[in-house]
């Protein structure tokens, strides 16, 4: 039986995201190994961890089908029947290995009994009373805690069940871990986990997802056109978007941790449908092609360009995990022409991305998210963003915008605060200044200095913000703005 978890897999035991994890194990001064915990310190920090809830975790994938206000993503599905068996197998030779520990175990405790048993017909009185103690220790022992009761015992057979399911990566250098789920690719569960893994087509024609295996077992799920050289076969080298884990895996993969780091795009998407929200804006919901989907990060802009020549640069209004379905904020006094041109199968010119409004995708400090008018549409991709990866301890919202009340945005941020547990929700008035929307962070939030925090709106307002700072003597320095009008 492991002694030791990843921390993603511990986290999702313990039912809690990695920031708060991570910051339990500081508070105990709990030090892992090699980016895993002891299973018994996962009991110690989390002592009522609930044994029998659904190993599962079913309720990962309803936060992500409420959140994420179902874009058309298709269900998480079981993994295939070859990798499944594969699995099982796996798992058989583990329970074989650990049943002959136990019979050894017990072979051991029968030996050590019969030597007991013979002591006590030593002369020496001495020994005779020391033997007695001791068997009547080893007999409590075993009495005392019955295999059905063994916390940690449990604790493996509910990680084994999701191990079942679920295949854990773990990327070299930069130690990030993720999940993949069901038949999903590597390259899948690396974007649905909010990781900027290097890719191009996503198709297996331009070889740009190649990474190497340096451990566990892989499977083709799709055919592709790349041709890998032999060297790169004997090396361990495959194509992420064509590969699904058999087992968990520690690959070498180049991840993109800077702006700089992307390409500069030009695709041509097509519209899917306009989402009203009253009568000041409209969600646009496009979509790129199979082999071509936009590598952004979240909160960047790109550029849309009808055929007409109407263009606007707006940011990006989703998240990074699902980079072929994408949402832009249009505003009706801005963008009138270039609504009126988006019907459904419209094709646009798409160019970018650009920006460096970003998430501090390391940090586990609690994040704050304040929008005020258009800003709610970088800070919307920065949320989902931020929820996909699960490392903030807290994330507070504040909204201020004309959006009316009911809206899809506004059901949305609702979502949020119902399916998650660590994320709260306040709508401001939209005649809310600076100084009373300052106000209301210190009032909700425990100390405002000790968060990440995200503002995007207006010049005027943020200039309005940063006087307001000022005159508290707050500091600026994890502040990160975007302009949005």
């Amino acid at each position: 039986m492991p002694d030791s978890l990843p921390l993603s897999r511990a986290a999702r035991l313990a039912n809690v995201s990695r920031g708060d994890l991570q910051a339990r194990l500081k508070d105990l001064d709990i030090e892992m190994f090699e980016g895993k915990i002891a299973i018994g310190d996962l009991l110690r920090a989390y002592p009522d961890i609930d044994l029998d809830a659904d190993p599962t975790l079913e309720r990962l994938a309803a936060i992500r089908r409420d959140a994420f206000a179902k874009r058309g993503r298709k269900d998480t599905r079981l993994p295939d029947a070859e990798v499944l068996m594969a699995r099982l197998h796996d798992f058989q030779a583990t329970l074989t290995r650990t049943k002959a520990a136990l019979n050894n175990a017990e072979l051991l405790m029968r030996e050590l009994s019969d030597e007991l048993d013979n002591a006590l017909d030593s002369d020496d009185r001495s020994l005779r009373e020391l033997v007695g103690d001791l068997r009547r220790r080893l007999q409590r022992a075993a009495q005392g805690r019955p295999p059905t009761n063994d916390r940690e015992a449990v604790l493996f057979a509910k990680d084994a069940l999701l191990s079942l399911m679920n295949a854990s990566v773990k990327l070299l250098p930069s130690g990030h871990e993720f999940f993949v789920a069901g038949q999903d690719s590597v390259l899948e569960g690396a974007l649905k986990s909010g990781l900027y893994l290097d890719y191009g087509c996503a198709s297996g024609n331009c070889g740009q997802c190649r990474v190497r295996v340096l451990s566990g077992r892989v499977k083709q799920v799709r055919d592709y056109d790349f041709v890998l050289s032999t060297r790169e076969k004997e090396d361990g080298y495959i194509l992420a978007c064509s590969h699904t884990p058999v087992t968990d895996l520690l690959i070498e993969a180049h991840e993109a941790d800077k702006p700089a780091d992307l390409p500069r795009q030009q695709i041509r998407v097509r519209v899917r449908k306009q989402i009203p929200l009253g009568d000041v804006a409209v969600l646009l919901n496009v979509q790129t092609p199979r082999t071509s989907t936009l590598r952004f990060m979240a909160g960047q802009r790109v550029r849309l360009t009808s055929d007409s020549g109407s263009a606007v640069e707006l940011p990006v209004a989703s998240c990074p995990c699902d980079a072929r379905n994408l949402q832009f904020l249009l505003r009706r006094d801005k963008c009138a022409a270039l609504i009126d041109e988006c019907v459904t199968g419209e094709a646009l010119t798409l160019d970018g991305p650009r920006g460096d409004f970003l998430l501090h995708d390391e940090s586990v400090a609690p994040a704050v998210f304040l929008s005020v008018g258009d800003g709610i549409a970088p800070i919307k991709s920065l949320v989902e963003h931020a929820i996909t990866i699960d490392h903030a301890e807290m994330l507070h919202l504040f909204r201020i915008d004309d959006i009316p009340v009911g809206s899809h945005v506004g059901n949305l941020c609702r979502a949020w605060n119902d399916a998650l547990d660590n994320f709260t929700y306040t709508r401001l008035a939209n005649s809310t200044t600076p100084q009373q929307a300052l106000d209301a962070l210190e009032q909700r939030v425990v100390d405002i200095n000790d968060c990440d925090i995200y503002l995007a709106g207006p010049r005027t307002w943020v200039d309005g913000m940063h006087a307001a700072l000022a005159a508290r003597g707050m500091p600026g320095d994890r502040w990160q703005i975007a302009i949005a009008e």
